[in-house]
């Protein structure tokens, strides 16, 4: 993947990230969206956590990609 595609990812992730940390911030660390179906339902924290690693992951990519 090119620089473009790998930085629009990075600032997809980004605001993923955001969008759970407002969440956890606002309803807590063990509220959870009850609008989801239960099988797809997670405490906000688990949320967050894994928010943060497509964020590092996105991170990464991009940084090998500079590198090139």
């Amino acid at each position: 993947r090119g620089f473009n595609k790998q930085l629009s990812h990075l600032i997809e992730e980004c605001g993923e990230l955001l969008a759970a940390a407002g969440k956890t911030q606002r309803w807590g660390r063990a509220s959870y969206n009850p609008l989801l179906p239960v099988s797809k339902q997670e405490p906000n924290e688990e949320w967050l956590r894994r928010e943060m690693a497509d964020v590092r992951l996105a991170l990464d990519r991009l940084e090998k990609t500079i590198a090139r």
